[in-house]
């Protein structure tokens, strides 16, 4: 997993010190940081005071405030091929202007606030994971405790874990397209893979590739739940980095839209 976190908050307050360290990180490791704001450059200013020297650094371009209606459009699901391509660009920019990378951060919570706006969001941060693989960009997400549940533990099981809550199993995006997924196959985190993988939408008229080579283990209950989504969405599943019990259980089970990849059982 790369620099790709969570903060799950309760208020307002816990978000601002999730974001605080953050960033001065990001500041001391070289790299430019980017807050992504709906609510104005005043309060902008109030979520970073904490940051320090927050004029100098606004000033030398070490931070920028930026609109969320830039990045995610003026309300309703985001694109999320135009928030990559808006993160792409600023990494690019930041690489341009001497610094090490980007070090982005917004509070997502009122971009999740229905199923559509969910689907939508849920992609935009598997495909920002996979641009992630190859390029010097680190986020942090802001979720709302109030959100629920369920919506917690889809979207923390989108980023890395975190002092706050550590979700057993991880989903991320490879370089080469793949679904890559680590942590155990505990019920809670496999139920949540069931509802997020449908929104990730990589199927592009050939087999989907999951790489399971940060898994564990594998049991039957994340084989059922990937041929689920295989036979729900029409497409074969190639199971690539597969350990040998995979192989025993598929023999076992009725998972008829799961394969292994060539060469994509661990030894």
């Amino acid at each position: 997993m790369r620099g790709h976190a969570s903060c799950l908050h309760g208020d307002v307050a816990e978000y601002r010190r999730c974001l605080a360290d953050f960033f001065t990180e990001g500041v001391q490791d070289g790299l430019r940081v980017a807050y992504v704001s709906s609510q104005g450059a005043e309060a902008a200013r109030a979520d970073l005071a904490d940051l320090g020297d927050l004029d100098r650094l606004l000033a030398g371009g070490a931070v920028h405030v930026v609109s969320a209606r830039e990045v995610y459009g003026a309300g309703g699901p985001v694109d999320p091929e135009r928030v990559v391509a808006f993160v792409a660009a600023a990494t690019e920019q930041s690489l341009a202007d001497g610094f090490g990378g980007l070090a982005i951060s917004t509070d997502a919570t009122a971009l999740v606030g229905t199923p559509v706006q969910k689907d939508a969001f849920a992609r935009c941060e598997f495909l920002v994971d996979r641009y992630m693989a190859g390029h010097p960009l680190s986020a942090l997400c802001g979720y709302g405790l109030g959100l629920g549940n369920d919506t917690v533990a889809e979207f923390a099981l989108l980023h890395m874990p975190a002092p706050s809550y550590e979700p057993p199993l991880q989903v991320f995006g490879c370089a080469d397209g793949a679904i890559g997924l680590a942590g155990e196959c505990d019920p809670t985190g496999v139920a949540a893979l069931g509802r997020v993988l449908p929104r990730l939408r990589t199927a592009d008229g050939g087999a989907v590739v999951v790489d399971l080579a940060g898994v564990e283990y594998v049991d039957h209950r994340l084989l059922l739940t990937l041929d689920r989504y295989a036979r729900g969405n029409g497409i074969a599943v190639s199971l690539r980095s597969a350990p040998p019990l995979a192989a025993l259980l598929m023999e076992l089970l009725p998972v008829f839209s799961l394969q292994l990849a060539k060469s994509g059982v661990q030894g």
